[in-house]
């Protein structure tokens, strides 16, 4: 990082200070870095939950599939069933 070539307001009026101004300018510069570290981390976290939640949500909805393909097998079975069950019991 150049001093030099970043030179704004806010740095000029703390290099007026010295070595206080010189200090500050350190630590905002410390201080801005750790946020972009921050962010970033902080951006990737919610990109890799995001990226889970769509892999589980499609999981869900194939198991929500097949659950209902097995719920209608069986209630058409049972449907038979019943449906023999009255058979039997009108004739005899």
């Amino acid at each position: 990082m150049s001093l030099a070539g970043d030179t704004t307001a806010i740095d000029t009026s703390l290099l007026q200070y010295g070595a206080v101004g010189l200090i500050a300018i350190l630590a905002l510069a410390t201080v801005r870095v750790l946020y972009k570290a921050l962010a970033k981390r902080e951006t990737e976290a919610y990109e890799r939950e995001k990226a889970r939640a769509d892999r589980l949500e499609a999981e869900l909805a194939k198991l929500n599939s097949a659950i209902q393909d097995r719920y209608l097998t069986t209630l058409n079975e049972a449907t038979r069933a019943v449906a023999d069950s009255l058979t039997k019991m009108r004739r005899g």
